[in-house]
């Protein structure tokens, strides 16, 4: 199955066409899913703020479809009232995430004060409402016996509402005490 791209623009709000697109995305082939979702993800030549990654409505239908897929549950794919009801808590939401990786000679006790902002063309950064998850290593015993975990990096998500992003190129941007650590450049109007 070969998969035309539409105009492609970012979806603030979502109707059947779309959804049935979304899910014909999430049974093509591998190498068609990689193609979609590699527009999504920024890969970033920063040390430490490896990765920033979008998740629009329409993408996360396609993730939620492919998961469903993958399990043998072909029969979501076939229908829109269970795609409905798998978007309904986020609808005419996006996700930025942003994979931060620490340095292995710095010892954290607490999570840095990481943050994600978002820019407009002709305005500075505004910082977004950041769920931060730190990510730890994997158990270790001491000198002493005892059993630990390092702090070895965090996920940040922030939700935004789709129609606050629009449909220009906009920065996203890791904040570290409110000084700018990353930034890439997404077009928001080359997403879905």
């Amino acid at each position: 199955m070969r998969l035309a791209c539409a105009a492609v623009a970012l979806i603030v709000s979502m109707g059947a066409s779309d959804m049935d697109r979304a899910l014909a995305i999430a049974r093509a082939r591998d190498s068609e899913r990689q193609q979609f979702h590699s527009r999504y993800v920024f890969n970033l030549k920063d040390p430490a703020v490896t990765q920033i990654e979008v998740i629009t409505e329409f993408r996360r239908l396609v993730v939620i479809a492919e998961d469903h897929v993958l399990r043998g549950d072909w029969m979501f794919t076939r229908g829109l009232r269970a795609a409905e009801q798998a978007l309904a808590p986020t609808h005419g939401m996006l996700t930025l995430r942003a994979q931060v990786r620490f340095n292995p000679l710095n010892v954290f006790v607490v999570l840095p004060d990481y943050a994600l902002a978002v820019g407009s063309p002709a305005s500075a950064l505004q910082p977004v409402d950041t769920q931060v998850m730190p990510q730890y290593s994997a158990p270790f015993k001491t000198r002493q016996g005892k059993t630990q975990t390092s702090l070895v990096g965090a996920t940040l998500d922030a939700t935004v509402p789709s129609e606050a992003i629009g449909q220009v190129a906009r920065p996203v941007a890791v904040t570290l005490d409110g000084k700018e650590v990353a930034r890439a450049v997404v077009d928001f109007s080359r997403l879905e």
